[in-house]
């Protein structure tokens, strides 16, 4: 499964619609439940910037339903969000506090807009992404927009939502949702949703004897970064605020990924902490880093959540060191470590970081690891295909590791010059030569692996 922009996913040529999500306003109810952090932080956000200033930022999926008649697709598409509470909602900002409103499940209905037949694949994209970036805003409703390409391939659905109210791991559960609620139309009964952890947030937060977010740890990595937290390990070029660009590799196919796993297995680590440790060693192969600091993205659902839809993200600080003479199997055990050591949980996430250090704290390294094989309900399927917006940001370095039926995925955005594109160009390919030296060679051949 791939992690892409929607300038890197393919397009067929065929029919194009919309699908809308609609209501009556009379039908919207108050919600006097706690909102969770994140999402309340994000709303906060977006209103003090302005509504005309706000960047378009949702992530996405594009998948295939196969030959479907367009009311089946949208029957399906409707159950889904129907089933999904906080998607039928919205934030209200206001002085001192923010409203919620909820739509009652059959008060919410999905109105289809056809825009024509396409033969050019870049016109349709540039209508789609022109769709999403206006039908996600944070402050308004709906957050969620879908399209369809009716083709001689079938119907390829393509979903996109507003960042802060859906993360990774609900965008690999969802392929799954609708193609099961194309099948068999009724709903299967839920745990509870996103609006009501932000009640079991709040209350644990406030009773936790410690927090979610290790004081000792984030002290540690801001220190070592002057205050700041830490960036990528090569040059990025100008600090200007233009398009990020991206790039993308597949490093393992599935055997590969499977020899790989079972090396960092031998080393005492997991796949993510292989992938680290690649990270850790390709940094001192290009830049002479002697430790890799970065803030890592981790799936905090506590158990009762575990299948819900949400934004369910927390940040793990984390300092991988890597001395002269370590090799793979060393480093994968520092690895491990980090990855282990207070890994967060609910209150873990950048709003309640802000909230701890009593001041914003703009990431600027992230990595991220998802395996998409282990996620509640259907797997995706090979084909599917995670999709993020544009983004405009001086100097931010994201990479996302994802692990699928067919192997391992690397997708990295960075600031859009040709310092920074260069950079990460050197190191992607030391991490995919060190991941396939040792996916080959095991941890005997790795032990010596340098860049």
């Amino acid at each position: 499964m791939e992690f892409t922009e929607l300038d890197a996913c393919p397009l067929p040529p065929g029919d194009l619609s919309f699908w809308t999500p609609r209501a009556a306003t009379a039908a919207w109810r108050d919600d006097r439940r706690t909102p969770p952090l994140a999402h309340a932080r994000h709303v906060h956000g977006a209103a003090a910037a302005g509504r005309s200033l706000v960047d378009p930022a949702w992530v996405g999926l594009a998948f295939r339903l196969g030959p479907v008649a367009p009311s089946a697709v949208g029957a399906a598409l409707t159950a889904w969000l129907r089933a999904h509470e906080h998607l039928r909602s919205r934030l209200v900002p206001g002085e001192r506090e923010r409203t919620r409103l909820v739509l009652p499940a059959r008060a919410l209905s999905l109105q289809r807009g056809y825009i024509g037949r396409f033969a050019d694949p870049s016109a349709m994209r540039r209508q789609i992404e022109a769709c999403f970036d206006r039908a996600t805003r944070p402050l308004d409703w709906p957050q969620v927009a879908f399209a369809t390409v009716e083709s001689a391939e079938g119907v390829l659905v393509l979903l996109a939502a507003d960042h802060g109210v859906v993360d990774g791991t609900t965008l690999a559960m969802t392929g799954g949702e609708v193609r099961g609620l194309l099948a068999h139309p009724a709903p299967v009964a839920r745990g509870p949703g996103y609006i009501d952890f932000g009640v079991y947030e709040r209350r644990l937060v406030d009773t936790a004897v410690r927090p979610a977010l290790d004081p000792g740890r984030w002290h540690d990595l801001l220190a070592a970064g002057g205050g700041a937290p830490p960036g990528f390990p090569l040059p990025l070029g100008p600090s200007a605020a233009a398009s990020q660009q991206s790039l993308y590799r597949w490093l393992l196919d599935a055997p590969a990924a499977a020899r790989f796993a079972a090396a960092a297995r031998a080393a005492g680590g997991s796949t993510a902490a292989g992938l680290l440790a690649c990270l850790a060693l390709a940094a001192r192969g290009t830049a002479g880093t002697p430790v890799l600091r970065t803030v890592t993205l981790t799936d905090a659902r506590p158990t009762p959540w575990r299948d819900a839809t949400g934004w369910f993200v927390g940040l793990h600080p984390v300092a991988v060191p890597v001395p002269p003479e370590a090799g793979f199997p060393a480093v994968v055990a520092a690895a491990a470590a980090e990855l282990r050591d207070r890994a967060p949980g609910p209150g873990s996430s950048a709003a309640h970081l802000t909230e701890f250090l009593g001041r914003e704290v703009p990431l600027r390294f992230v990595v991220s690891f998802l395996d998409v094989r282990r996620v509640p309900g259907t797997p995706p399927r090979p084909e599917d295909r995670m999709l993020r917006s544009r983004v405009h940001a001086p100097q931010e370095v994201y990479l996302w590791f994802t692990r699928s039926e067919r192997g391992v995925h690397l997708s990295a955005r960075f600031p859009g010059n040709p310092t920074a594109r260069a950079s990460l160009g050197r190191f992607m390919k030391s991490t995919a030569r060190l991941a396939a030296r040792i996916a080959d060679h095991g941890t005997t051949g790795a032990a010596l692996a340098t860049v």
